[in-house]
């Protein structure tokens, strides 16, 4: 297994993905090393957020949890490095590097699904702490309310990515789905 943060981890990652990419086809499965580097591109291409997070700092870490019915054996960790309106990057991550993001929201893989989908109001749900901050820090909760638009943004992006959720997959892409989370783990502790 590579080691998380080491630059054979990092050259490895961004082979995966370029291989995933030129082999795979769009719209690519949330939680997938494809589909968060198309995040990555939608974040960085966006002016609207470029303008929202001018004044944020900070990496941002999705969390979707465990569902192995959604085929994730384990939480899946969405890591976002942003600074000022800039996305540095954006990777699926190991949980031990996920939970050292500055601020860590997690939610139910089905939370997770109808936020993309713009069934729910981010803003709403981090309110009645649906999507947790974790760990809550009342600083932390203070500076992500006033960041408000720029997460809005987002998840708005997010959204945009044009996705297939897993547990929608017809059973032989699915169960090729779980396949590659096995790799993903073996390899890059993913």
């Amino acid at each position: 297994m590579y080691q998380a943060g080491s630059k054979e981890w990092d050259e490895n990652y961004a082979k995966l993905v370029e291989e995933r990419k030129r082999t795979g086809s769009e719209p690519y499965i949330v939680g997938t090393p494809e589909w968060a580097s198309e995040f990555e591109k939608k974040i960085q291409g966006d002016d609207r957020y470029k303008t929202a997070a001018k004044t944020w700092e900070g990496s941002v870490v999705l969390v979707f949890k465990a569902n192995p019915e959604a085929g994730f054996e384990d939480d899946v960790f969405i890591f976002m490095d942003l600074w000022h309106g800039e996305c540095h990057s954006a990777r699926i991550v190991p949980a031990e590097v996920g939970r050292t993001g500055d601020y860590v929201l997690e939610a139910e893989y089905e939370r997770w699904k109808k936020i993309l989908r713009k069934e729910l109001n981010v803003v709403r749900e981090i309110a009645t702490m649906k999507l947790k901050l974790v760990p809550f820090n009342i600083k932390k909760a203070a500076k992500l309310a006033a960041a408000t638009q720029a997460a809005i943004r987002l998840v708005d992006l997010a959204g945009e990515v044009g996705a297939k959720f897993p547990d929608e997959l017809e059973a032989e892409e699915f169960q090729s789905f779980k396949a590659m989370n096995k790799d993903l783990r073996a390899q890059f502790g993913i």
